[in-house]
């Protein structure tokens, strides 16, 4: 709720929610933009509990009109404009209700811009901005910015500092010396007055899909990580600067804007290949070298070598045959079939008749650590071999707290006050399903019932729905788009039959591997809008993103993918699982402890060269969904809750739920009585 104390704390407020909101959709606001907004929302006299609507649908439109992260007034007067003049209410915000578990319920709209009562109360298309006359806007545009530069120029050695160049939203100090300045201002002037905190757990949550996510490589020479800022990143894929954390309306149009800036050249450039393992090989390497075990005394007076582990680089290990080594790299097959291991440098040819392995599988293209004797054919008689020792989140975010590895929305609250939040929302869960076959009516008639004991007690914030959405692959022949088509149709009518249920949770629609258009290629997009069309109609907050994709609510990250990667890694394991161990559990510790969701061969499973970053799992996550078809499971390792809902079909019709508050999670079942 805006704090009303003062007019100087309700503007300070009003700027706070400004900043807030098109930072989120990744705009950057320039003061004068700022100040005009300011000017218009008071003018018009925003209830305050419809102002963050009112913000949002106007960024929206911005977004859909312009496509450009910098606002300027000129730019933003004219989409003001084109949005009254098609009469689309600016803030359709609902109030709050207690009908709604997360939110709000739709109230009787009232328009920003004065506008006839009687236009639906939807949120607005901006793709209707497009049949406006670009000519006569850009027209306008141009004339409003020569009038800008005009008075800039005229004011250029006045005292209006702050009206050249200065933006809302940037990385420059005193940008945020202003911002926390302004926040302090507004809290003294209504000092005294207890200031309402309502926290909209909505905000909190957000879906980033991973053609959005940041790359960031460590660089060696001033140890830490660096982002990698390519050209034609924004013309690789047309989700690219997309996140969904509002309803499908606004995560749509800033994928279309995109789509047309440039084709979809998923697989990037060649020199991109080999700076895919060297970002794993020395991402890997960094933390192994920060390990207890691993890392050198600073003091060696009296201390015995041997106190700690000492990593060699293959390029040193030539002219000492018969010495004793620990390496790390990653395992390969040379021309001749045989494996190696290589590192950055150099490689060397292994034998492993006596080796002994640790935990975990070890498959072509993994990283490893590695015991053994160097011998004169300049070979390695492996002892040992290991996966690198993990790193608790906590200690991964105590060195690169700064670095935001994720890409979502910048946060205003602290962690501990997010983790208090979610600590204090216990009745939040997420309904986790996979293998949800369209194409089976078993299917649907068991999520009606489902759904009917959801919205009969507690509804969930979000239904996480993985694919396959259907049972047998997708044929590019022309004859199966119809049918699949339908399955969507039929879910979205079934879902409208519960309207609290389709209005306020999520729908999180996640492609497995009988959708189309995959290739076999991760990260996989997701599934095409022209199949989805009725679902982002009927179901207000529902999302179609990529495979894999994460989840941010409050303090927490969730990584969810979907992929049979239990069975791919058993089938090329050069080194067979060792002890009476439990099979999940290694599975776990593969991925986790090498930081990657498929540690395969490209030959196997194929990775998008470009967008190996997304695959990452760095730093480790409070949560990860492994939807696979293996018999569910849930446990935690290295403080990462582990799940996998199994498939829902196979599995009896079983699913899960995750209470992030606890996080845990349970495997659920209708009772046979009442099926």
């Amino acid at each position: 709720m805006i704090p009303m104390s003062t007019p100087k704390a309700r503007m300070m407020a009003v700027r706070r929610q400004i900043v807030r909101t098109f930072k989120k959709h990744q705009l950057t606001l320039q003061l004068d933009a700022t100040e005009f907004l300011e000017q218009t929302l008071e003018a018009q006299d925003i209830p305050p509990e419809d102002l963050n609507d009112t913000l949002e649908n106007i960024a929206v439109g911005y977004v859909a009109r312009e496509g450009l992260n910098l606002v300027s007034r000129a730019r933003l007067e004219i989409v003001l404009e084109s949005m009254q003049k098609w009469t689309h209410h600016l803030h359709e915000k609902p109030t709050r209700n207690t009908l709604d578990p997360h939110k709000s319920q739709q109230p009787q709209q009232q328009s920003m811009m004065k506008v006839s009562q009687s236009i639906s109360s939807q949120r607005p298309d901006p793709h209707d901005l497009e049949s406006i006359d670009m000519d006569s806007v850009r027209h306008g545009i141009e004339e409003v910015e020569e009038r800008e530069r005009y008075r800039s120029s005229y004011n250029a050695d006045g005292d209006d500092d702050f009206s050249k160049g200065q933006q809302y939203g940037s990385e420059p100090m005193q940008d945020e010396n202003m911002y926390m300045v302004g926040g302090r201002e507004g809290e003294a002037e209504g000092e005294g007055e207890a200031e309402e905190d309502d926290v909209d757990i909505t905000e909190l949550f957000h879906v980033i899909d991973a053609f959005s996510m940041p790359r960031w490589d460590w660089a060696s020479d001033i140890k830490t990580f660096t982002r990698v800022e390519d050209n034609d990143s924004s013309a690789r894929h047309p989700s690219n600067h997309h996140h969904h954390h509002q309803v499908n309306g606004s995560s749509t149009i800033a994928t279309s804007t995109n789509a047309s800036k440039g084709a979809n050249q998923l697989l990037g450039s060649a020199k991109e290949k080999t700076a895919m393992f060297r970002a794993r090989y020395h991402l890997l390497l960094q933390r192994i070298l920060r390990n207890e075990h691993f890392a050198p005394p600073v003091f060696t007076g009296g201390m015995k070598q041997d106190r700690y582990l000492k990593i060699t680089p293959l390029k040193a290990l030539k002219g000492r045959a018969g010495e004793r080594f620990l390496m790390f790299g990653m395992l390969v097959r040379n021309s001749h079939g045989r494996f190696c291991l290589e590192d950055a440098d150099d490689r060397v040819e292994l034998v492993f008749q006596h080796s002994r392995n640790t935990a975990g599988m070890f498959t072509e293209n993994c990283f490893v650590l590695l015991e053994g004797k160097y011998t004169d054919d300049n070979n390695i008689h492996v002892d040992a071999i290991g996966l690198p020792p993990p790193e608790l989140r906590e200690e991964t975010k105590k060195v690169f707290g700064n670095i935001d590895f994720l890409g979502a929305p910048r946060e205003m609250r602290s962690e501990e006050q997010l983790k208090v939040i979610c600590e204090e929302y216990e009745d939040i869960c997420f309904v986790i399903l996979s293998d949800l076959w369209l194409d089976q009516p078993k299917t649907f008639t068991t999520l009606r019932t489902i759904f009917e004991g959801y919205s009969n007690s507690t509804l969930p914030l979000a239904f996480i729905m993985c694919g396959s959405f259907k049972s047998v692959p997708f044929l590019l022949n022309g004859l199966e788009s119809a049918p699949y088509r339908e399955g969507f149709n039929q879910l979205a009518e079934l879902i409208a039959e519960f309207p609290t249920m389709a209005t306020f949770s999520y729908f999180i629609f996640v492609p497995g591997p009988n959708d189309p258009w995959d290739g076999g290629i991760l990260p996989r997009p997701k599934i095409p809008d022209f199949y989805t069309a009725k679902v982002r109609s009927l179901v207000k907050r529902s999302i179609f993103t990529s495979n894999p994709c994460r989840i941010k609510y409050c303090d927490q990250e969730i990584v969810i993918f979907r992929d049979d990667i239990l069975n791919r890694i058993l089938r090329n394991c050069i080194v067979s699982p060792s002890g009476d161990v439990v099979i999940q559990k290694q599975l776990v510790r593969t991925l986790v402890d090498g930081a990657h969701l498929s540690p395969l061969p490209l030959t196997t499973r194929q990775v998008a060269w470009a967008y190996d970053h997304a695959l990452r799992i760095y730093p480790i996550p409070d949560a990860l969904i492994l939807a696979d078809k293996f018999e569910a499971y849930n446990f935690n390792y290295q403080n990462c809750h582990c799940m996998n809902p199994g498939s829902f079909p196979t599995s009896d019709y079983s699913w899960m739920v995750y209470h992030p508050a606890k996080r845990q999670s349970d495997v659920c079942q209708i009772p046979k009585a009442t099926r």
